[in-house]
């Protein structure tokens, strides 16, 4: 068979092609025939996806019969992790063939999209059932019975007796049905995910996310060309290649969403009595403020207070009034009390609903998307992206070797939240699309000092 020639920051293991059930004994292993391939990790997402370009030279296409439901198993390793034996394996399902092109007389250039294969499992399944507990455990329950896929539960939901009648979705489906309603005690939303680097999925809380420290606190991403050689002492930094930052701070959207300043009416169907809550996202943010989880210095986040019109705050005009049927009163019958899927019992905690929905907006308000080496993301060990926190240092515009004092951008620079990433390996190298949001902003004396005769040490991550 055609192979490619490869001198690479990774090594792929195995890249086998079965059918399943269609042709049980006919497999192929294309690891040699792999040109590049791509993989997408999104936290709003509880699967992988991703695209592969082959080249085809023995009529793979032709011989395979390509019908959509073929499993691609890809195993793989970071080279300096061969002595570890760590290694990274998905399964994956061939959704489409997105493209076929012929280069030459002979030779075929294929490219797969795929999706996780969990999720042709999940399709093929439809629950019709009731469920009754943490939404959590709901969620796990699920995902284990149906899907034999574990999820590693990071944080305490608010809800233990909720009791619900999943109608007639399929495992996925039903499980990110359930997760919309699982807060936290602050009413903190939580995000269902798959990982490049782990094979079980996670079910997290944003205030868990947001409370740990930075993965590369001491070793930061920098983006600073001219200061490679050149610039200050014996700190060391990761040097960001890339980086992006488009359609930003979009706050009319927030607002015209009602998740800045408006009023919530829920209805008890029992009663005919809503419960009023008046949503102010700054009296969120104060909250946020004082559990010390925004960043930085807990008082410069993504919405400034600050903002008003006619002298009154955005965040105190009403600029929706949202009705709601919330409870029915459905497994209330006196001695075992269960909680329907949008039902509360006080105000406080309908409020949290909207907090949670309110956080999701604002935590990619003030998005970036950096490219930097992928070494340290496919070691296989573990997650480094998802829900994970990165410091990214920007010099601001001020800032010069000259007069020997780095001072930070702190509207660029500060620790931020991944929630997407982009993982691309080609011939060569792999390198990794981050893209990250932050509700807070660091402090506005971060400043590093230092000597123009002492070096800048960056490194390639």
């Amino acid at each position: 068979m055609f192979s490619i020639e490869r001198n690479t920051e990774y090594k792929i293991v195995t890249a086998l092609l079965t059918t399943s059930d269609r042709l049980p004994e006919f497999e192929i292993d294309l690891k040699n025939i792999i040109i590049s391939f791509q993989i997408y990790e999104n936290i709003d997402r509880p699967y992988l996806t991703a695209d592969f370009l082959l080249v085809d030279r023995n009529n793979i296409l032709q011989d395979f019969d390509f019908q959509g439901g073929e499993k691609l198993t890809i195993e793989f390793q970071q080279v300096e992790e061969l002595s570890t034996g760590n290694t990274i394996s998905k399964d994956f399902l061939i959704r489409t063939v997105e493209d076929v092109v012929r280069a030459d007389e002979t030779t075929d250039s294929i490219q797969l999209h795929c999706v996780e294969y969990h999720t042709l499992t999940s399709s093929l399944q439809n629950i019709s059932r009731s469920y009754k507990g943490r939404p959590t455990n709901i969620i796990t329950s699920i995902l284990g019975e149906y899907l034999d896929k574990t999820a590693a539960v990071i944080g305490q939901d608010l809800i233990d007796d909720l009791k619900v009648i999943v109608p007639n979705l399929s495992p996925l489906q039903a499980a990110m049905w359930i997760n919309k309603r699982t807060l936290s005690d602050l009413g903190l939303p939580f995000y269902l995910y798959s990982t490049m680097g782990t094979d079980n999925l996670v079910l997290r809380d944003l205030g868990d996310m947001l409370g740990e420290q930075p993965i590369n606190e001491r070793t930061p991403f920098i983006y600073a060309p001219s200061l490679s050689t050149s610039g200050m002492s014996t700190q060391k930094f990761y040097n960001i290649m890339d980086f992006k930052i488009t359609k930003t701070e979009d706050l009319l959207s927030i607002i015209n969403e009602g998740l800045v300043g408006a009023t919530y009416d829920f209805y008890d169907t029992t009663t005919a009595v809503p419960m009023k809550v008046k949503f102010d996202v700054e009296d969120v943010f104060k909250e946020l403020s004082y559990e010390n989880i925004l960043g930085g210095d807990n008082e410069r986040f993504v919405y400034a207070p600050d903002y008003k019109y006619n002298n009154v705050k955005f965040s105190q005009y009403e600029t929706k009034s949202v009705t709601q049927l919330s409870s029915s009163g459905a497994y209330r019958n006196g001695l075992n009390n269960y909680k329907s899927y949008q039902d509360e019992e006080t105000s406080g905690n309908h409020r949290k609903k909207v907090v949670a929905e309110s956080l999701k907006s604002f935590l990619t308000k003030s998005p970036i998307q950096i490219t930097v080496k992928g070494r340290e993301f496919i070691t296989g060990d573990n997650n480094y992206t998802l829900g994970r926190l990165i410091r990214v240092l920007f010099l601001d515009t001020l800032s010069t070797s000259e007069n020997k004092e780095l001072r930070f951008d702190t509207k660029k620079s500060g620790d931020y939240l991944v929630y997407a990433a982009r993982h691309t390996f080609d011939l060569s190298d792999v390198k990794t699309q981050l893209f990250c949001g932050r509700l807070g902003s660091l402090s506005g004396d971060f400043v590093l000092w230092a000597r123009f005769t002492t070096a800048i040490k960056t490194d390639g991550l």
